[in-house]
Order: structure tokens, then C-alpha cells, then sequence
């Protein structure tokens, strides 16, 4: 397990799951007509603007070839712009023009640690993910959506307008969080459900003890397009001293012993080593990281998914 993970992040599993209120709908209208104002980055030209298609920025072979980018793991070689490598000394892939709807793949981690904080990191993930959904409804895109962890994995295959979104709504608020966490074991099946390949947003406290990119690589793996989303809880980035008092991981039942004088600045500091190479492996995979606590309003996630590259403001016209 992990050094952060083990310090804190899996554990004080002793505060029950925050009730919801009835009203608190994952997405309202006024929210979701502002996000539709919205654009996901991914592959996409903003001079596109045709109805129910967009016009993507695909790595490929075909004729008018509108950029490049640096190659990263899982790419195929054969896509190599040899010709760029010939002047640049550096591996770039080709990027074509190329009309088509976006796939969008919500990987939402559904293991028992997202049951913690007030709201519950899970509330906090799942309503991140229907206003990307939302964004992507916009642009008459589709979307499919994936419970992840090692109990299962639930799924909501893809589909588009408005029926799709309420369907897709219905899902997230119905999925709950239990068990160990698995988000590569998301990976094979978003392609089947998605209908091809996708931007997979992976929607997580990243804390997973087979690693925190774990998931985010297998996607990329598979020829995803790959963003990371991270949910923590404002404890778990400044947790109160607790001093003389044993922790439970939530997922293993495992019992961590704290020592008599506390761990806050350790944990701190492992926090921020965690979080470093979290960066450091998104940036090899190409992968914007998002960072955002259960403790913000939504009008804040989405300024973090603006400055992330995540969304774009250009909207459809």
C-alpha cells in the first residue's frame, strides 16, 4: 500500500456517509445551461462548429494533417511523422482532420474510500461527471459512464440526447461506494461500452494501492484519450493532528497504529510526494490532472477544469 494511503487516506472510517438531501439534485438547469456554453479539449479544432459533429483532432494517416504531438506510450508506431523526427530529433505522432462525435468514458472510482467527507467524495465525483456529461451533451457527443471498483463494475453504455443524459443521471445517482478499488479493471470495457475510443476522464481520490495511474495507464494503453480528476476530502489534504488514536483503512479493514506524537506533517509531505508523481506520470501520458476537494462549489470545479485544459470556454456557436 501506498505511503499516503496508508497514513490516511483509506482510513477514519468511523464518520458515516453524508446524508443527501432530496433536493440536492446531482445537476441543475441553471447549471447545466451555463456548462453548455462548455467545450471538451480533446483532439478538437475551435474553428469546428458543425451540428452534432466535431471535428477532431485524431492521430492518423490522412490527408490534411492539421498538427502534431509528442508521442507517449501506446501510440502506434506506425503513425510516427517520420519526417518531423528527421529535423526535430524528437518523436511526434501525426494528427489529422477528422469528423466525428466524441466519445466520452466517465470512470468514476466507486471503492469504499470514496464513501468518506461532507459531502461524500463519491457525491463529489459523480456530480464533476454530469457536468462533463452535460458538456458533452452540448455537443450532441455521446457518453458512457463506469462504477468502478473490485466488487464489480457498473455500467452505463453510451448514448447521447437528452434521454441518454437522464438515463445517465439515474446511474450515477444510483451508484454507491464499496470494496477495494480498481480502476484498471475499468479498462477493458470502456471501449466495448463507449463504442470505440474515448477521452476517459477518470474520476478518483487516486489512491489506489496498485497506483494511482494504474488505471489512467491501461486506458492509454488502449488508445484512450486520458484526464484525471481527483476528489479528496479538505481533511485529507490538512487532517487534524490526531494524536493517540488508531486508524482504519476502509477498504481492507486493515488497522493503522499512529504514532504517539501524529503524522500530520508527514502525511503532508507524502501527500505532496503522491501528488507529484501523480503529475509527473499524467504529464507522460499526456493527461490533464484536476484537482478538487468535496468542499467546493461547482462554479469553482469547473474554473479548475478551465485552467486544467480540461474544458474550453469557446463553447459551440
Amino acid at each position: 500500500m501506498d505511503a499516503p494511503v496508508e497514513l490516511f487516506a483509506h482510513a477514519v472510517t468511523d464518520a458515516p456517509p453524508a446524508p443527501v438531501s432530496p433536493d440536492a439534485s446531482l445537476l441543475s438547469p441553471e447549471m447545466a445551461a451555463r456548462l453548455g456554453r462548455l467545450t471538451l479539449l480533446s483532439r478538437r479544432l475551435a474553428d469546428a462548429r458543425r451540428r452534432g459533429r466535431r471535428r477532431t483532432r485524431r492521430a492518423g494517416s490522412g490527408v490534411e494533417l492539421i498538427d502534431t504531438r509528442p508521442y507517449v506510450h501506446g501510440d502506434d508506431p506506425r503513425l510516427v511523422a517520420w519526417a518531423a523526427y528527421a529535423r526535430l530529433e524528437r518523436l511526434l505522432v501525426r494528427l489529422v482532420a477528422d469528423e466525428a462525435p466524441l466519445r466520452l468514458a466517465l470512470v468514476v472510482d466507486a471503492s469504499a474510500s470514496m464513501r468518506f467527507g461532507s459531502p461524500t467524495k463519491l457525491r463529489q465525483a459523480v456530480r464533476v461527471a454530469a457536468g462533463l456529461a452535460a458538456v458533452a451533451l452540448t455537443g450532441e457527443d455521446r457518453f458512457a459512464a463506469f462504477g468502478a471498483c473490485a466488487g464489480g463494475l457498473a455500467v452505463a453504455r453510451a448514448s447521447g440526447g437528452r434521454g441518454g443524459m437522464a438515463r445517465l443521471l439515474a446511474f450515477l445517482e444510483e451508484l454507491e461506494a464499496g470494496g477495494k478499488t480498481d480502476l484498471q479493471g475499468a479498462a477493458p470495457a470502456i471501449a466495448g461500452a463507449a463504442g470505440g475510443r474515448a477521452l476517459c476522464v477518470i474520476l478518483s481520490d487516486m489512491l489506489d494501492p496498485a497506483g494511482a495511474l494504474a488505471g489512467a495507464k491501461a486506458a492509454r494503453a488502449r488508445g484512450h484519450d486520458v484526464a484525471l480528476v481527483e476528489v479528496l476530502d479538505p481533511q485529507e489534504i490538512d487532517p487534524p493532528a490526531y494524536v493517540d488514536v488508531d486508524l482504519e483503512d476502509q477498504e481492507t479493514g486493515e488497522i493503522v497504529v499512529l504514532p504517539p506524537g501524529g503524522v500530520r506533517e508527514a502525511y503532508r509531505a507524502a501527500l505532496e510526494k503522491h501528488r507529484a508523481a501523480v503529475d509527473e506520470g499524467a504529464a507522460d501520458l499526456g493527461a490533464p490532472v484536476l484537482r478538487v476537494t468535496t468542499a467546493e462549489p461547482f462554479d469553482a470545479v469547473v474554473a479548475g477544469a478551465l485552467r486544467a485544459g480540461l474544458l474550453s470556454a469557446g463553447g459551440i456557436q
